[in-house]
């Protein structure tokens, strides 16, 4: 007796997981995140957090240096198809950048 013939209900759930849209959300922004760290290097200096709300992408910057790069490579960030409706740079007591997909 094989594993699916010994636990059918398992199986089920396996294979709904497998086909279910926030399965499939769930991999396409993983992958997105490693390719804006890929595309954008200084990325990888932040942290990296999802709105599932609004589907914005918040890039928390670690210090100043780091945000102004970041917003000298505004139009590279925008032309990034990851699914969000915003990109959002932050830093502790500067103003937010917001950055609108072109995609």
């Amino acid at each position: 007796m094989n594993q699916e013939e010994q636990n059918p209900l398992r199986s089920k759930l396996e294979k709904e997981l497998q086909e279910s849209q926030w399965l499939q959300k769930f991999k396409q922004l993983s992958e997105g995140l490693r390719q804006i760290k890929a595309e954008i290097p200084l990325t990888q200096l932040c942290t990296l957090e999802w709105i599932t709300d609004t589907e914005s992408l918040i890039i928390h910057c670690p210090n100043p240096e780091v945000r102004a790069g970041l917003s000298q490579q505004i139009s590279q960030i925008a032309q990034i198809n990851i699914g969000a409706n915003l990109f959002i740079l932050k830093y502790p007591n500067y103003q937010d950048i917001i950055i609108h997909p072109n995609c």
